[in-house]
């Protein structure tokens, strides 16, 4: 029998009654084998669990001690999911005392190993708990797993690990687990036994990882969403709800703005060929949407969604003989890296290149490496142009601003004549002047750059008429 693997986020983990209801989806329906948790979530009042870790454990290493408030703050959230559910405080206070003894650990280990061991106790604290309540409290035949334990080994940096083909074959033995496996997100261990995380959103991938190990025959991923819709519903009234959607095409829109799974979780399943379905928790009996490698394309149907991004800017290098100089889009592009710059979208001519930038890349912002944050200072957009004109030797590098990106994406476009020029027409019918269009080699999305200077709404309004032009 091929089993599902179902994962709760920090919402559905962050009240009693959301507990309960994924407890009623296992007894419900016997295929449901393994329960991926992550720590507990917003709380009303309280701090996420996970950010509570964060916090307490840079104070121990800092300061030397893990504040006795971020404690309670995290027993409170546990006292607030599960008290309601049957247990007692000091059943629940004797879960708790795991994070105890992480914390006075501190000396042993190097500062990530700690800061990993730390900050994953909020998945192993909740999902121990959990197997208790569905066990004692609703009698069913349901068991905690240590992803230690089984030999869930990451390699790489402590707060970033990735998953071996080791792990793999230890996971596949989850699937000789009796009964129900209620098994934690985002932490492991390394070869040696060490604390590793993935980083941050790792109970994604901790699911996607055990669903391709298990050859799971569905991965479902319980949210407060009903589906993935067919654009912003900020933007459009009432948009469709995709049925199916395939991973590319998820990808592309989640590459502009559709932020519906961890990237990196959906590629161990897509090569599996393992359906993700996207479920409402808190309405069980609904569709929601499935995440497939192949779908039925409707002939009159051929986007599947639109996505958008306002506040971009488009970097514009000229250079005349660009082309004849091997490496030159490598040598823009490592100037952008050096300073810490992500890039949406690149378009080219024969003279010229357009860098499609989020304009905030230029603010000051948070650095990230897995769990840990560092700053990045922002950064003057005329010195920046200049350095970059001088370093190319280029005729020009001009930032524009207050630009928006507009992607359309759809299977259905590779066969659809004409698409390209009915964009065109639309958007020129309503007076919206598009400054860049590019389509992906594989045909299944279009670029568009609007300017939004004079109309700040330009780009929301681009995305209406482009919705109104192929679903209405």
């Amino acid at each position: 029998m091929r089993y599902i693997v179902a994962k709760f986020g920090g919402w559905a983990n962050a009240s009693a009654d959301r507990v309960k209801k994924a407890a009623d989806l296992f007894e419900s329906n016997p295929k449901r084998k393994i329960k991926v948790n992550s720590a507990i979530g917003k709380v009303e009042g309280l701090p996420k669990v996970t950010d509570l870790l964060i916090e307490g454990s840079e104070k121990a290493l800092s300061e030397g001690k893990f504040p006795d408030d971020i404690f309670e703050k995290i027993q409170l959230n546990h006292y607030a999911v599960f008290e309601p559910l049957g247990l007692s405080k000091n059943k629940i206070d004797e879960t708790l005392d795991i994070l105890r003894k992480y914390i006075a650990r501190k000396d042993e280990l190097s500062p990530d190993h700690y800061r990993a061991l730390v900050v994953g106790a909020g998945e192993e604290m909740f999902s121990r708990l959990d197997a208790i309540y569905m066990k004692e409290i609703r009698k069913l035949d349901a068991q905690y797993v240590d992803p230690r334990e089984i030999g869930h080994i990451l390699s790489g940096h402590p707060l970033d690990g990735k998953i071996t083909e080791e792990a793999y074959e230890n996971l596949a033995k989850l699937n000789d687990c009796k009964g129900i496996v209620v098994y934690p997100g985002f932490f492991a261990a390394d070869e040696k036994g060490l604390p590793m995380l993935y980083s941050r959103g790792g109970t994604d991938k901790t699911a996607a990882d055990i669903s391709a190990a298990i050859n799971a025959e569905i991965y479902e991923n319980w949210k407060d969403v009903d589906g993935i819709l067919s654009a912003d519903p900020r933007i459009v009234d009432h948009p469709e709800m995709m049925d199916e959607v395939t991973y590319k095409e998820i990808r592309e829109l989640s590459y502009i703005s559709f932020n519906v799974l961890h990237q990196e979780a959906m590629l161990p399943v897509m090569k599996a060929n393992i359906p993700i379905n996207l479920k409402n928790l808190l309405k069980p009996d609904s569709k929601g949407t499935m995440i497939v490698n192949e779908r039925r394309i409707k002939p009159d149907r051929p986007v599947i969604g639109i996505a958008h991004k306002e506040n971009m800017c488009f970097a514009i290098v000229e250079k005349i003989l660009m082309n004849e100089e091997i490496g030159f889009a490598e040598w823009l592009l490592s100037l952008f890296e050096e300073h810490q710059i992500n890039i949406e979208q690149i378009t080219t001519g024969i003279d010229s290149m357009s860098v499609i930038i989020p304009q905030k890349q230029f603010e000051q912002k948070t650095i990230h490496l897995g769990v840990m944050e560092g700053v990045r200072n922002k950064i003057d957009l005329d010195d920046f142009a200049a350095y970059v004109k001088k370093t190319l030797n280029a005729d020009s590098f001009i930032i524009k601003k207050n630009k928006a990106v507009v992607c359309v994406v759809g299977e259905g476009m590779r066969k659809s004549i004409g698409l390209t020029a009915r964009v065109a027409k639309v958007l020129a019918d309503n007076d919206i002047n598009m400054e860049i269009i590019d389509q992906g080699p594989s045909e299944r999305n279009i670029i568009i750059g609007v300017d939004c200077s004079k109309d700040p709404d330009a780009g929301k309004k681009a995305v209406n008429v482009i919705y109104n032009e192929f679903f209405k």
